[in-house]
């Protein structure tokens, strides 16, 4: 399985919430670095390795996961919508338009989703660039947490130290730094 060369973020978009058809879920798990990312004008690639099933025709069997051509369809039409900007093409799950299901859905979207998704339209977005990036070959390690576990400690191992990431002029609070100064630190009178 092959490792990503740069530093990412992580967003989960669960393909058991689009089996489910739970349009509302997939929208309230949205990461707000992401949603920032996204109404700032940046490219936000979501890299999938997980498809087990869905095969798609073609010279080449391909395995593209649902949290892509589900989800994130799903997604980028409601930011679009929601941010009042163009949709480029009707949306399309699988070939079939689904314009008027998903116009239907976003008219009953839940108040605090609502609410969250649109807070990003201050920033003027002009397009939502939402890149879905699928592992041909599907993966072999679903349910395998320890294989998950090592690609995290091998993240984290070339990772740097809290003190190395920070900006110029910042320092990293700790609490137990304070222990004992302050007002805090007084006897209380008897």
């Amino acid at each position: 399985m092959p490792v990503l060369d740069h530093n990412p973020n992580i967003c989960r978009v669960q393909s058991s919430r689009c089996e489910a058809n739970d349009f509302y879920g997939v929208l309230a798990d949205l990461d707000h670095n992401l949603l920032f990312h996204l109404a700032t004008g940046a490219e936000c690639r979501i890299y999938d390795y997980g498809s087990r099933k869905t095969k798609w025709p073609g010279e080449v069997e391909q395995r593209i996961p649902r949290a892509i051509w589900w989800g994130l369809v799903w997604v980028q039409y409601a930011l679009e919508a929601l941010w009042k900007l163009e949709h480029a093409s009707p949306p399309t799950l699988r070939g079939y338009n689904v314009e008027t299901l998903f116009r239907e859905k976003l008219g009953r979207l839940p108040k605090p989703i609502y609410k969250k998704l649109k807070f990003y339209r201050k920033f003027a977005p002009t397009s939502v660039n939402l890149v879905g990036c699928y592992y041909t070959d599907g993966t072999q390690n679903d349910g395998r947490d320890d294989v998950y576990a090592e690609i995290v400690d091998s993240w984290l191992a070339d990772a740097p130290s809290a003190d190395e990431a920070l900006p110029p002029g910042f320092r990293q609070y700790r609490a137990a730094d304070w222990e004992g100064v302050g007002r805090g630190s007084c006897e209380p009178k008897v």
